[in-house]
Formats: structure tokens, C-alpha cells, sequence
């Protein structure tokens, strides 16, 4: 049996067009391939969580040592009880329901979460927080939220990390240059997380649990996988994640 730890990484639905198909769109389980080169760099072993029924989630929660929210749609705002803003985009609330439910799962049975972009807007509103549906439309002096003049790798604006947080405790440093693909973000934040790091026009970039002593658990709006080869303290996040999740493992 290996001793890798075992990473579970959220999907979504999209319906693709390929050769194979003869150029029938097929629903498809969609995960960026990045994420699991991330985990086997970091020494886990990834395995993709199809979208399912909530009460599906809890074997999932059971069987990996550690998930990955992983991004894409916007979050409904049925799910934190708010109006559709006129700029919202495109929802998947069966994937909300699940990916809520898997939180709540993960967290019964301390597994350890990492949270990116989409799934760390997810993970805020699993702990009862809500979202800002369009960014620019809330902060009238916002930096460029989504990048566009820069590839997937490359960083587009800095965050403030607060030194008494994890996060801080992995980086290392106060200020980090990050990627950026999101026109929502954190409004209330949940009970229990607090705010880890915060972008210059005051959006928040990451959280963490406000108990550090739990399971690990971050959120960053950011996608550090997209950074690590770049950037070592991005490396350095995904690392502490598997290493959590290796505990983990070795617990159970």
C-alpha cells in the first residue's frame, strides 16, 4: 500500500467537442490537468472527485487524506441567500451543493483543504460568509482583478500577508506577487476563518482558520499551482498541504 497521501480534487461539467465523438458535445469531468502535476510534484497522489449528490460526499471526505477546491463557475447566490448581480456569470449550484457538503464532510473527519479561486469563494460560504458578485462594481478604486495581459504564470499584482498568520508562517514574507482570475471575492467571511492576506485595493486574497491548532486549512484567491515553478514560497503552500495531509494518512 502506498504512503503517499491521497488528494482528492473537485471537478465540474463541461460539455466538449472532440474527434473521438465525432464532433458530438459530451458532458465531460473537467479538472485542470495542473492541479494533479502539482500533487504528484509535491509527493501526493491525486484523484479526481466527480460532481455528485451531497449525501455522496462524505465517502469522499472519508477516503482522501487531503481535497483540493479547485475553480471555475461563479458561486449561485442562492447559496449564501442574495440576489443574481447583474454581472454574475455562469453558476453550477448542483456543484455548489456537493462541494458544500464536501466541505462540511472534510472538515467532520479533519482532512486537510486547500482552497483556490472558485473553491476558496466555495469554502467561505461552506462556513456560513458571502461573496462579492462583481468586484469592480463594489470597489470603485479596484486594481485589475483579472489578468489579461499576462499568462497563467507569470504574477499580475501583490498581496499583504498578516505576520501572525499561517500563511505568513509558509512564506515567509510579508508581500507576495500573485496571479489573478476572479471578478468575485470574499464579503463576509465565515465564522471561524479569519483574513490571512489582503490584495492593495483591500480585497481578500486568503483565509485560514482562526483556531491555527485545527487541521489545515487556506483558501487563496490565487492559483499557486499555476506559480510554482516560479516562485518557491507558492511550491512552499502546496508542500504544507501534502505534508498535513501525510499526518493525515499516518493517523488513520
Amino acid at each position: 500500500m502506498t504512503q503517499k497521501p491521497l488528494i482528492g480534487l473537485t471537478s465540474t461539467i463541461m460539455s466538449i467537442n472532440t474527434i473521438e465523438t465525432q464532433n458530438e458535445n459530451v458532458d465531460t469531468i473537467v479538472v485542470y490537468n495542473k492541479f494533479a502535476e502539482t500533487v504528484r510534484d509535491a509527493g501526493g497522489i491525486p484523484v479526481v472527485i466527480p460532481m455528485g449528490k451531497p449525501e455522496e460526499a462524505e465517502f469522499y471526505a472519508k477516503m482522501c487524506d487531503g481535497l483540493i477546491f479547485t475553480g471555475g463557475e461563479d458561486i449561485s447566490s442562492i447559496t449564501y441567500n442574495e440576489e443574481p448581480h447583474p454581472k454574475a456569470k455562469k453558476v453550477n449550484k448542483h456543484r455548489d451543493d456537493f462541494e458544500i457538503e464536501l466541505v462540511k464532510k472534510a472538515r467532520d473527519n479533519e482532512k486537510a483543504i486547500l482552497a483556490m479561486c472558485r473553491g476558496y469563494h466555495l469554502l467561505n460560504v461552506s462556513y456560513g460568509g458571502t461573496i462579492i458578485q462583481d468586484v469592480e462594481s463594489e470597489f470603485s478604486d479596484s486594481i485589475n482583478h483579472f489578468q489579461s495581459s499576462a499568462t497563467r504564470t507569470e504574477p499580475s499584482h501583490t498581496v499583504s500577508i498578516e505576520e501572525d498568520s499561517k500563511l505568513y508562517k509558509i512564506v515567509g514574507e510579508k508581500e507576495v506577487a500573485v496571479n489573478s482570475f476572479h471578478h468575485q471575492a470574499i464579503g463576509k467571511v465565515g465564522k471561524g476563518l479569519r483574513v490571512a492576506a489582503r490584495a492593495s485595493d483591500g480585497v481578500i486574497e486568503a483565509l485560514e482558520l482562526e483556531d491555527q491548532d485545527k487541521t489545515f486549512l487556506l483558501g487563496t484567491q490565487w492559483h499557486p499551482e499555476e506559480l510554482r515553478h516560479e516562485n518557491e514560497n507558492m511550491m512552499a503552500i502546496i508542500k504544507t498541504f501534502i505534508k498535513e495531509a501525510k499526518k493525515i494518512k499516518d493517523r488513520d
